[in-house]
């Protein structure tokens, strides 16, 4: 189902000619508008507990620091793939082994193991760096880069995983605002407006979970991609060699 609607939308992009789109800085933009969207939501709420403030400086913050936030999120988004991920389906992964998703909703990691080892194997030249299974990857890649058109099918579900993971850190900076004010709020005799706080942190930790999960599944469909590519491309010149 997951590889289906990677295609689709690899597919739909390529028809309407996004595909530059979404790796140059629409994602950017997208990311920013998002971070402002969440706060300017709640500045309503903000502007009737502070009934003689500002109303104008209200949205002028909400903005500035939603610019802020987006911004921050874009730039630090590979925080997502050097820990996140990486704890998950790094060579030390937690997930790597698990035959079923876990969770339900987040890709298997058995299947990437077994491309990252057939790809090991299969490599020219082994990979001269102290940590072997992260060079493995680098290598791939490399090889894979000198075919335009193998890579270009490689690269599609990475450019997507890195436009969702631009949105991660500012529905979560969001969710953590929210959840911080939500905490202030009894202490300036505002407790009514709490719950109303709290639901929309939740929302945005739901909206950080339905970035996060797609995320994955690309990420994992690009490195599945890459692997087998360089294995099977291995494989075919073999018998040349002989």
């Amino acid at each position: 189902m997951v590889l289906d609607l990677t295609s689709r939308t690899e597919k739909l992009l390529t028809r309407l000619g996004m595909w530059g789109a979404v790796q140059g800085s629409s994602s950017l933009v997208v990311a920013l508008i998002l971070s402002v969207a969440l706060l300017e939501s709640l500045a309503p709420s903000v502007v009737r507990l502070l009934s003689s403030g500002p109303v104008n400086s209200v949205h002028v913050f909400a903005v500035g620091i939603g610019l802020l936030v987006g911004m921050i999120g874009y730039f630090a988004g590979d925080v997502w793939d050097r820990v996140i991920f990486e704890a998950w389906y790094g060579p030390q992964g937690t997930w790597l082994d698990a035959a079923r998703r876990p969770f339900l909703v987040f890709p298997a990691g058995s299947a990437l193991k077994r491309a990252r080892a057939q790809a090991a194997q299969a490599l020219p030249r082994k990979p001269d760096t102290p940590d072997t299974e992260k060079g493995v990857y680098r290598e791939a890649v490399k090889i894979a880069r000198r075919q335009a058109e193998r890579w270009e099918r490689i690269e599609h579900p990475l450019i997507l995983s890195r436009f969702l993971r631009g949105l991660l850190w500012p529905c979560l900076s969001v969710a953590c605002l929210v959840f911080c004010s939500a905490a202030i709020l009894p202490s300036v005799g505002a407790a009514t407006k709490a719950p109303l706080f709290l639901l929309a942190g939740g929302g945005c930790l739901a909206l950080t979970f339905l970035c996060l999960v797609p995320y994955s599944h690309l990420r994992v469909e690009h490195m599945l991609r890459l692997y087998q590519d360089v294995a099977a491309h291995h494989t075919k010149k073999k018998p040349e060699r002989r």
